[in-house]
């Protein structure tokens, strides 16, 4: 029996949406895991998860660069690389919005951080692991405030 690691699946969710951010059209991520990765690797992915949070991370881009940029106000969003953006992006949404498992904050933080030192540069992880640790300390305010105010999509669009 081929154990399901989320650890490869975050790996592969954040390279999904990178390859959709940068295609601009439709996106089929079942051709995407056939194209890029063998049947043998896909099949130790969670694809409940990969599946969600592929689609409520594109669905949420707003309110979740909406608090990138106020966690991280040193960095323009227009010009941050992806690769420092969705490891926030896909940490933010397992700690605010995931319904289909309980992850710890700590454990989204930490993968978040990891993504971050794959697939960026050395300064990323700090941002990283700034901005989600306030995200924490901060998310009953920021359930609310994202009610009223949010950014337009970028990436997802």
């Amino acid at each position: 029996m081929i154990k399901v690691s989320r650890r490869k699946t975050r790996s592969y969710l954040l390279q999904a949406l990178y390859a959709r951010s940068m295609s601009w059209v439709h996106f089929d991520e079942s051709a995407f895991l056939l194209a890029f990765f063998d049947p043998m690797t896909t099949t130790s992915l969670d694809i409940p998860y990969f599946q969600s949070t592929f689609f409520w991370v594109i669905e949420k881009e707003p309110e979740l660069l909406t608090l990138i940029h106020k966690y991280a106000p040193k960095f323009d969003i227009a010009t941050m690389p992806v690769g420092n953006l969705l490891p926030i992006m896909i940490a933010a949404y397992e700690m605010l919005y995931l319904s289909l498992d309980v992850i710890p904050e700590k454990v989204s933080i930490n993968e978040a951080i990891e993504l971050a030192k794959i697939f960026s540069d050395d300064t990323a992880k700090t941002m990283v692991n700034g901005v989600l640790n306030a995200l924490k300390d901060d998310r009953a305010i920021i359930m609310e405030t994202l009610k009223v105010n949010t950014l337009a999509p970028r990436f997802f669009i």
